[in-house]
This record gives structure tokens, sequence and C-alpha cells, in this order.
């Protein structure tokens, strides 16, 4: 017979489970709390732990960001200034390139005083992508190899360029031209200024002193002897372009006379001027006589073009005598320095020379005839 098996009551129950937790040493009071103490402490470790991930997350990005970005800025401006180089006032060489190369040079006054204009280095990184002119800074208040400031050197006005940014432009082996003030407080207009003003242009000798400076005082000029005022014609700057370095002038001879105007002609056209290179070189004088070497004397070539005024001829004649120093047969050298307009105190032209040194054996030979008459 089977028994029935009697059903517990809920008392009897709970102290059934009560009885069997008191038996299992894990599920005491004690067991539970120290097992959920350290799952709080190993909670505890893990949120330390992202929350230091987190933070290195969140703000090393804006970090590196920073970084890379001052790493951009410097980089930006050491390609600037490298592009920016120091005119040295002890280097002639380099001193006679930047201001007689030719060559378009815009040069920044500066010293250790001084800061360099954003705008010039604006200008400058412009410049090295897509223009002609170069850039240096230069010390103009620093001493030449002659002992000279840039301002007493080429004859400018002093100005103090440690309060106002000061510039000077110097290109086709003219003398320095000033920026202007108004020029230097605008990257563009400063780029565009110096690239309209670097352009190659033949200058009309008006005055003895621009002669001397642009043909008497250097190792070559171009002159073009005219009728009247001179347009250059389209072909010809291209020829002024490759002899940068070399000043093109015009010369009107209705208005002026030269020391050579026998050796050059007058031309028959206005529109097509008589051209001659004129050249300066340093000739061989005798020692003094305690045998220290004299100082060089000057001097001057003077080589007219004989041939037909087309763009192809002109450019192989200048190449010839300019670049290779062919001499020409139709080349001339000039007895005295030549002049402009006025000659010198006590000029003598060859014919007047002539008579003068007749005059003067006569009154020799006469003076020792008297001698010889006194003796006797």
């Amino acid at each position: 017979v089977a028994l029935k098996r009697r059903p517990r009551s809920s008392l009897t129950l709970a102290r059934a489970i009560m009885g069997r937790q008191e038996a299992n040493p894990n599920k005491t009071a004690k067991a539970v709390a120290d097992k959920k103490a350290h799952k709080q402490y190993l909670w505890d470790q893990r949120k330390k732990a992202t929350s230091g991930k987190d933070f290195l997350f969140k703000y090393g990005l804006g970090i590196i960001g920073a970084v890379v970005a001052c790493g951009c800025v410097f980089s930006g401006y050491t390609m600037v200034r490298g592009i920016i180089p120091t005119i040295a006032l002890d280097n002639p060489d380099q001193l006679k390139k930047v201001f007689f190369g030719g060559d378009p040079w815009l040069l920044h006054c500066m010293n250790v005083n001084s800061t360099m204009s954003p705008f010039f280095e604006r200008a400058a990184k412009k410049a090295s992508v897509d223009g002609l002119v170069k850039y240096g800074v230069i010390d103009c208040g620093g001493k030449l190899p002659s002992n000279k400031t840039f301002f007493q050197r080429f004859k400018v006005p002093a100005v103090n360029f440690t309060k106002t940014p000061v510039g000077f432009l110097f290109a086709n082996g003219g003398g320095p031209e000033k920026v202007p003030d108004k020029v230097f407080g605008d990257a563009a207009k400063l780029s565009a200024w110096a690239e309209k003003h670097s352009k190659p242009k033949v200058t009309e000798v008006s005055w003895s002193s621009t002669f001397q400076k642009l043909c008497v005082h250097r190792d070559a000029c171009v002159m073009l002897h005219t009728k009247s005022k001179y347009q250059p014609v389209p072909w010809l700057k291209d020829a002024m372009m490759e002899h940068r370095g070399v000043p093109f002038v015009s010369v009107n001879r209705k208005l002026h006379k030269t020391s050579f105007d026998d050796k050059v002609k007058v031309p028959r056209k206005d529109d097509v001027p008589k051209l001659a290179v004129m050249q300066r070189s340093k000739k061989k004088t005798e020692g003094s006589k305690e045998g220290k070497a004299a100082s060089p004397e000057m001097e001057y070539t003077l080589t007219p073009y004989r041939g037909e005024w087309a763009k192809k001829d002109v450019e192989t004649f200048l190449r010839e005598v300019i670049t290779k120093g062919v001499k020409s047969k139709d080349a001339t050298v000039l007895e005295d320095e030549p002049w402009y307009d006025t000659p010198p105190k006590g000029y003598m032209n060859k014919k007047t020379k002539e008579s003068a040194d007749q005059n003067k054996q006569y009154r020799e030979q006469r003076r020792r005839q008297q001698q010889q008459q006194q003796q006797s």
C-alpha cells in the first residue's frame, strides 16, 4: 500500500531552508558580506582604470592636436625665415652681387633691436612661389667694408628702422629705391610694388651726375643715342633681362653732348637709335719711386654697334661684347674719362692738347738755346 507523503507547512519549509544555509559556509551572512565587499572593490578598481583611459583619450587628442598645430606653425615660420637670407656686411662678394648684380632684391633693414615686419614675411613667402624678386635682411646701421653705413654708402637719408619698418629695392644695376611706408603695411601691395619696380627699363640721362652714376662708375653700360625721347621696342626688354646687371640709358643728342660724339653718330631716324657699349677696366700704371705699386687708374672702351636694328643681331652683339668680352674692330679706347654735357675744368680735346704740347716743346727748346748762349 502506497503511503501518501504528508505535506509540509510553510513554517517547516522555512526551517529546512535555514538549516541548509547554516550548513553551507558560503551562504552565511559574513561570507555574503565579504563577497559583496570584494565585488565592490573590483568594481572600484575597474572604474579607476577606465577613468584614466578616458582621461588620456579625451585630453590626449587635444594635447597631440596642439603639438601638431605648434609644429606646423613653427615649420611655416622656419620655412619663411629660411627663404629670407641675411646679407653679411663683411662679405664683399655677396654685397656686390646684391647691390650691383642686377637681380632684383628687396632688403629689410634689421638688427638685434628690431623685428621683421609680418607683411614682409608674407610677401617673401609669396615671392618664393611665383615671384622674381628676392627678399633679404641687412643691418643698415652697420659698417660696410668701406667703413660706411648703408645710408652713407648710397647717400640716402638715415632712418630709425628699429621703430618703423624700412626697406630698399635693388634692381637692374640701379641704386636703392626706398619702399613707400604705405606699401610696407600690406603684403599684397608690397609684393606688387616690388614686382612692378623691378622690371628692366631704359633710363633717360638728363644730368651729368646720372651719367657718372650709371656709366662712368660702372663696369659697363649700354647707351642708346637718339634724336628725341626714346621709347624702347618690346623685344629690347628680352636683352635687358639677359643683362640685368648692366644699365641701359638713352642719350638725346639734340639736348646733350658727350666727349665721344665723334665716335657715335647721330641717328637718322627717331625710332632707330645708335647703340654703343661703354666698358670700364683697370689699366696698369708704373709703380712709385719707392717700388710700391701705384693705385690703378681706369680706362674706358667704347664699342659702337654697326649692324641692323634687329632683335637677333643686337642680342648677339651684346652677348659677344658684354658677356664674352670679345674685342670688336670698332672698339676705341677713350683718352680721358668720359664726360657728359660739361667738360671738366682744364679739359682739352685732342687738337688743343697737341697744340699745347707743341708750344711746350718750343718753349723748352728756346730755354736751352738761351742757356747755351749764356755759357758761351
